[in-house]
């Protein structure tokens, strides 16, 4: 009987038991508590900067030339301003022996306007020095495939230019991944064609008129395209990935760009405006 009593009492802790307390109290994710080290104490009276101060390992002065009370803080400043991606010591500017330089620009041959500098020595004397920096253009343009996209280039004589191009063409279809065009049961149309490009080249300026050959890449998405009363259905048709190239020329209006481009793989024609500086 104690036996049939203490099975009929245990019963109910089996059914409650099946019910898991993660439904009340969900596991969360344990948080380590971070170790705080103890830091050095610090000294207020005298601060470690006066004897080392802070620097970002390039800080040296530099004077510019032996004797001179002209002194450069920053030769960072120095190198990349001064004579690091402008090259003025190439293009035959003084390292040492001058006290200051005045900035100025002049218009080459073609013209173009560039950089130039006045040196002043301690007799008085000046020296000026002209740059020759490269020509940079950028804009945006149109092909006649219905797309659109932007060109770059750089250089002077002989230059480097590249484009990306894109088809900008809404695709209000519904897509079906899965269809196949011996199931369809609606009129065809002309396929919904996606594509962008990739070009590089180089060019060859005389004057202000540049002669370019560019390759590129073309990525291809073509779909099948129909028509039913509610709108287009497209469905899978072919993707391609293949090798181009293209032919043009761009011309100079003081800081206007003109450029025309012809593939003559994908038979497209490209025209576009941008600016050079």
């Amino acid at each position: 009987m104690k036996n049939l009593l203490f099975l009929l009492a245990f019963i109910p802790t089996l059914a409650f038991s099946q019910v898991s307390n993660w439904r009340s109290n969900p596991p969360t994710p344990q948080r380590s508590t971070p170790s705080i080290q103890p830091s050095a104490p610090q000294r207020n009276d005298v601060s470690n900067w006066r004897n080392q101060p802070p620097s970002r390992g390039y800080d040296r002065p530099i004077r510019t030339r032996p004797g001179s009370n002209i002194i450069v803080r920053d030769p960072w400043l120095m190198n990349n301003f001064g004579w690091g991606w402008n090259r003025w010591d190439m293009w035959g500017a003084p390292t040492f022996g001058w006290n200051y330089w005045n900035p100025g620009f002049y218009l080459n041959d073609w013209g173009y306007r560039q950089p130039a500098r006045v040196y002043v020595y301690d007799n008085g004397k000046m020296d000026t020095i002209k740059g020759k920096k490269p020509v940079i253009s950028f804009g945006i343009q149109k092909t006649g495939g219905n797309q659109i996209g932007g060109f770059f280039t750089m250089g002077n004589k002989a230059y480097f230019i590249a484009e990306y191009n894109s088809t900008f063409e809404r695709d209000n279809s519904t897509f079906f991944p899965y269809g196949n065009i011996t199931q369809v049961d609606f009129p065809m149309v002309s396929d919904l064609v996606k594509q962008s490009n990739f070009y590089v080249g180089i060019g060859k300026r005389i004057k202000r008129t540049g002669i370019h050959m560019m390759i590129g890449s073309v990525t291809e998405d073509v779909k099948w395209r129909g028509k039913d009363d509610i709108g287009y259905i497209t469905f899978p048709k072919y993707r391609d990935r293949f090798t181009t190239v293209k032919v043009g020329a761009l011309h100079d209006f003081k800081n206007l760009t003109i450029k025309f481009d012809y593939d003559p793989i994908i038979r497209n024609s490209t025209f576009g405006l941008g600016v050079n500086f």
